[in-house]
């Protein structure tokens, strides 16, 4: 009865189902890296941006600060030299400061201001010099009267005895129209009746009409903005001018959480605590940054707050930076990155889908060949002619000549199953024997090709996207952009290219793995075939250290292979001489493990494995330098069921079938050399003729 085969009916390619994986696999890659670049580089972009901030509100302060520390000097050295003079004439006193006025154009006006019987047949003298235009004229303060006395700038100075600056004001009296000032005033002494008594103060006016150009010329991004504040917290300057001179730091924040009343009461709590603090410091004389702010109309959006003392007379400036807008250009560039990703993905996914549908057209003819066959069961059609040299034609040539015996083993089939029968029979009893180790090296080989595949893949499709980076790189060099952007896209394409070579290493590491286990499945159990030991001793280091990494991925190890490469091959049973071999190198890795605690720092955990020709012999020794083994326990280490490890981790079996098979079977010795918390080595020696 013949019976019509379930065929495959799926309308998705071969080469349609490798692109759409690759294209996956390489998407989910970009994402992961896209995404730590964009971590990465907010962090380092943020730690310049307030780096930044802070440098740029120092150098402002600094600024300001160098203007009135210059203007300090001024009525300092006029109060020393006053302190000298003993003639003391208005004309030649409106002189000195008509002078001084010439020499210092930061300052808008001067005045020496004398206690009452200073001045020879005077009540009292305060000659000013003052700005009018581009001309520098002179006065004296509230002549016929003695009102000078009762102001701020001379009353503070000479109760202190101390210089003193004033508070900003607005002056109107010079002619011109109402100019935001400030005072600095210095008591000068001299001696009466034998006691140093204050003779009067003189003071500088300065402008601070240069502070408004200053702080509105900041380049703190187009929301951003800078304010100044006097030690009392009255600002001197904001953007904001209904601020200027009639608001403090602390109303005008009270002001913006009535105005912003959506807040709930804690979120006002937290703004007010958060900003007052800041506040406080600022009037301190404290420089920082503050990293949480509410300085906007929208309290939601946060700013970056910097602040520095003008140290000259006691006030601080503060920047604001918006965060949105600092960070504007790391959005542009990331957006740039994901878009050059996904135009890289989906060239990516369309050369991959033109590669592979080339490559697969031949297994497409087969494939449609061998669907037709066993739908006609016809074996007699012939095998299509393909035009390839590689692993699919040699496919296609042994597709052919298997169809031939097909079709010769349907002529003279029953001859062929009386003589197979025949030879069943008196093979029964061997294939009885054989059955367990030929149905674990046919599950064994049937693995290892089924992996191989993939493997194959992974290796070759890593291999070609290492290149189309190369070429992807090559490609953008000539291109016009930010060095920044280019050092970016660069760093990107190295990690791709890393991470590709990355995963052809591992690749090619698992296909020897794989390559291991299909020469552990060859050959009969039992029988004698000549081996080259130096590569079954290589397969089964591979092995062992694999096996214990997939039980521990901590575990490390390193390996010396001191290998004779002249050793000639000897008549072995491979599978129970590496049997042997791979028993030995896990008990040398877990006694490593296993000793590395109480080994001391800088212990570096080996494992030595070396051939040589002796005369006749093949000698074989596997080291490692763990914990030992103990003289008492080397009489017993190859008696069956003995043991060191823990319940449930060995059956004391290993060492005694080694002894087995080396002596037994081979013909050979096995061998301990061990010093207790050193070293433990296993000499197996093996006559080279059998």
């Amino acid at each position: 009865m013949k019976h019509s085969p379930q065929l495959y009916r799926g309308k998705k390619s071969l080469s349609y189902t490798i692109a759409r994986y690759v294209f996956a696999g390489t998407a989910l890659i970009l994402v992961i890296i896209l995404g730590l670049n964009y971590r990465s580089s907010k962090k380092h972009m943020t730690a310049v941006i307030l780096e930044k901030a802070q440098h740029q509100t120092e150098e402002y302060a600094g600024r300001i600060n160098q203007v009135f520390a210059a203007a300090q000097k001024i009525p300092t050295v006029m109060a020393s030299q006053l302190n000298q003079v003993k003639d003391r004439s208005s004309t030649d006193l409106r002189d000195m400061l008509e002078s001084m006025l010439r020499e210092n154009p930061d300052i808008f006006g001067a005045a020496i201001a004398f206690q009452p019987g200073m001045c020879k047949g005077l009540s009292h003298m305060a000659p000013y010099a003052y700005r009018k235009g581009d001309q520098v004229e002179s006065t004296l303060l509230f002549e016929g009267g003695n009102d000078y006395f009762m102001e701020d700038w001379y009353i503070v100075p000479v109760q202190l005895q101390e210089p003193f600056w004033s508070d900003p004001y607005y002056e109107t009296s010079a002619g011109e129209e109402e100019v935001l000032m400030i005072t600095y005033s210095v008591p000068f002494f001299t001696q009466r009746d034998g006691k140093r008594v204050v003779a009067g103060v003189t003071t500088v006016d300065i402008s601070l009409r240069w502070i408004n150009n200053l702080m509105e010329n900041m380049d703190v991004y187009e929301t951003g903005y800078g304010f100044l504040i006097t030690n009392s917290g009255r600002f001197v300057y904001h953007p904001d001018q209904r601020l200027r001179m009639n608001e403090t730091t602390f109303s005008a924040m009270e002001d913006w959480i009535a105005r912003n009343d959506d807040l709930s009461a804690k979120e006002s709590k937290i703004v007010l605590d958060r900003q007052f603090s800041v506040y406080r410091k600022m009037l301190s004389g404290e420089s920082g940054l503050f990293m949480d702010s509410f300085m906007f109309p929208d309290w939601k959006e946060k700013a970056w707050f910097a602040y520095a003392p003008v140290r000259a007379n006691g006030w601080s400036l503060a920047l604001v930076y918006p965060r949105d807008e600092a960070l504007s250009e790391l959005h542009s560039l990331n957006t740039i990155l994901i878009l050059v990703g996904l135009f890289s993905l989906f060239i990516l996914f369309g050369f991959v889908f033109i590669i592979t549908r080339i490559l697969t057209l031949p297994v497409i003819k087969l494939t449609r060949y061998a669907k037709s066959v066993a739908e006609s069961g016809d074996y007699s059609k012939e095998v299509p002619e393909l035009q390839a040299s590689d692993e699919i034609g040699e496919l296609a040539n042994s597709f052919s000549v298997m169809m031939n015996e097909i079709e010769e083993a349907q002529r003279t089939l029953e001859d062929r199953v009386k003589e197979r029968t025949a030879q069943l029979v008196q093979a029964q009893e061997q294939l009885v024997q054989s059955e367990k180790m030929a149905s674990l090296g046919q599950l064994t080989a049937g693995v290892a090709h089924e992996i191989k595949n993939p493997l194959n893949f992974i290796n070759n499709f890593s291999e070609l996207s290492v290149d189309l980076t190369k070429e992807l790189k090559e490609a953008l060099a000539p291109v016009d952009m930010n060095q920044n952007d280019k050092s970016y896209i660069n760093e990107i394409l190295g990690d791709l290219s890393m991470n590709a070579g990355k995963i052809l290493e591992h690749g090619k590491r698992a296909d020897s793995i794989v390559k291991g286990m299909l020469l552990h499945s060859r050959g009969k159990s039992g029988e004698f075939q000549l081996t080259d030991i130096n590569n079954m001793l290589a397969e089964d280091i591979a092995l062992g250290y694999h096996g214990m990494r997939a039980q521990d991925n901590s575990f490390n190890i390193t390996i010396v292979e001191d290998l004779d490469k002249d050793l000639p091959q000897i008549n072995v049973v491979p599978q129970d001489l590496s049997r042997v071999f791979l028993n030995l190198i896990n008990n040398a890795c877990y006694s490593v493990r296993d000793a590395a605690l109480s080994k001391p720092s800088g212990w570096v955990p080996t494992l030595k494995v070396s051939s040589r020709q002796q005369d006749n012999m093949l000698e074989i020794r596997i080291r490692d330098n763990g914990k030992g083994i103990t003289s008492e326990n080397i009489k017993k280490i190859f008696d069956p069921f003995f043991t060191t490890k823990p319940a449930g981790k060995g059956t004391g079996l290993g060492l005694s079938l080694s002894y087995d098979i080396v002596v037994k079977i081979h013909n050979g010795q096995i061998q301990v050399d061990s010093v207790p918390g050193e070293y433990a080595e296993f000499i197996v020696t093996i006559p080279i003729k059998q």
